[in-house]
């Protein structure tokens, strides 16, 4: 809790809850696991970052597949569904953008990080126009060794640093999510079942994402 009180000193301008806040319920839910530990490790020592500006994503790794509780997850969480096991991380700070899919993802904290969420359902659609605004952002730690299931319904997108060090996530998936589409993208689709909606401020708008969140594009300060 010490490292989040100093995040919450911070960043006065943001409430940071904990996963045990009440405020994190309608996003997901924490997990427990017997074998997780071993896949963060194996995450954090084979994953490292490249340059401070990136932040890095590997839909799928063969090696972390074959770890037993993905097995376990597939089975429990998605009915037996083919998933794929990934890894996101790099130096991200900023919210930048939320995507959302139609399916839930679980997500392992292999450091502790900074998830920022909102909820589908507060897309505004007007005219065929999709809107967002930033000030709906929820903000959540997440301390290494945390697995949680993010719920269809939730937005979100890169967990981002504390302190100088990279993040690094665990991210599983159904098979295929987040892989190019065979058509051009529409509207908020953007990947197979990766739908995106970015600020402006983006570097995903600048390759065509669509661009429909306005507000602040909340940025995390870092432990130094």
């Amino acid at each position: 809790m010490n490292r989040l009180n100093t995040l919450r000193e911070l960043n006065p301008d943001k409430h940071i809850a904990s996963l045990d806040d009440s405020t994190f319920s309608p996003f997901g839910r924490v997990l427990n696991f017997s074998g997780t530990r071993p896949l963060l490790e194996f995450s954090r020592q084979h994953f490292a970052a490249g340059k401070p500006s990136e932040t890095n994503y590997i839909a799928s790794d063969f090696e972390m597949e074959e770890f037993p509780v993905i097995k376990e997850i597939s089975r429990s969480l998605f009915g037996e569904t083919a998933v794929q096991a990934g890894c996101c991380f790099g130096f991200n700070t900023k919210m930048n953008g939320m995507e959302y899919h139609k399916s839930s993802e679980v997500l392992g904290a292999a450091t502790d990080m900074i998830l920022m969420f909102g909820q589908v359902q507060d897309i505004e659609i007007q005219a065929e126009t999709f809107y967002w605004d930033s000030c709906l952002t929820k903000f959540f730690f997440l301390p290494a060794g945390s697995l949680i299931e993010l719920y269809a319904t939730t937005l979100h997108l890169a967990p981002c640093r504390v302190s100088p060090d990279p993040f690094n996530a665990v991210i599983i998936l159904p098979k295929g999510t987040n892989t190019p589409l065979e058509t051009e993208p529409a509207e908020l689709l953007w990947m197979k079942n990766k739908w995106l909606i970015v600020h402006p401020e983006s570097p995903a708008a600048a390759k065509g994402a669509y661009t429909g969140i306005s507000g602040t594009n909340h940025e995390i300060k870092i432990i130094s």
